[in-house]
């Protein structure tokens, strides 16, 4: 009984933080919610070969009412040109799997704020990312989309795959990312896009 206890304490103060700025480090992470309360850990994800950051973070509190006023604080926060999202971490397990979707052939005018609009009608997303091109900053026609469940991931799949988006006359493909690697999937979309432009 008390294991389970402990779980869900755990749940209640380890917080993902979403749409980080790109340069943001975990000190300048730590600093800003460590003002909140004591944090026992808090970490920036990055690719490990190229350090590129993938616009989110955890942090973890030692006291979970920290935890939620850290949400009701910083939530919506204006951090450089990103308004953060911090929300519960959810425990990682059968009910995330599948919630990554993979999309690509989208126009390469596309903003985030269009990505958004593209796929929000099917569910909440938790996290987007609209890969760009280092040197060009334009956007490479590839996103991740993580969705909060599963059904939703998987009605966005069935309703955009082979859809044509507005401003564009190719269809683009919507797939479940390989969870093993959000990070690899980024890194070769990256590695692929700079391979054939390179080619052309």
């Amino acid at each position: 009984m008390s294991t389970f206890n402990q779980n869900n304490d755990t749940q209640l103060t380890n917080l993902i933080v979403n749409y980080l700025p790109q340069n943001m480090t975990d000190k300048e992470l730590f600093s800003m919610f460590v003002t909140i309360g004591p944090v026992e850990s808090c970490r920036v994800m990055k690719d490990n070969k190229t350090g590129y950051s993938f616009g989110f973070g955890f942090v973890n509190y030692s006291r979970k009412e920290d935890a939620a006023r850290a949400i009701s604080s910083l939530n919506g926060l204006q951090v450089q040109n990103k308004r953060l999202k911090v929300s519960y971490a959810r425990p990682s397990g059968e009910e995330i799997k599948e919630t990554n979707l993979y999309v690509t052939n989208l126009p390469r005018t596309i903003t985030e704020e269009q990505l958004e609009f593209m796929f929000s009608k099917f569910g909440r997303i938790v996290q987007k990312n609209l890969l760009k091109d280092k040197v060009t900053g334009m956007p490479r026609g590839v996103a991740f989309v993580r969705f909060d469940r599963r059904e939703e991931a998987l009605e966005a799949i069935e309703r955009m795959n082979g859809t044509v988006p507005e401003g564009s006359q190719d269809p683009i493909t919507v797939k479940i990312a390989e969870e093993h690697g959000k990070q690899k999937a980024a890194y070769y979309a990256g590695f692929h896009a700079g391979y054939n432009q390179s080619r052309e």
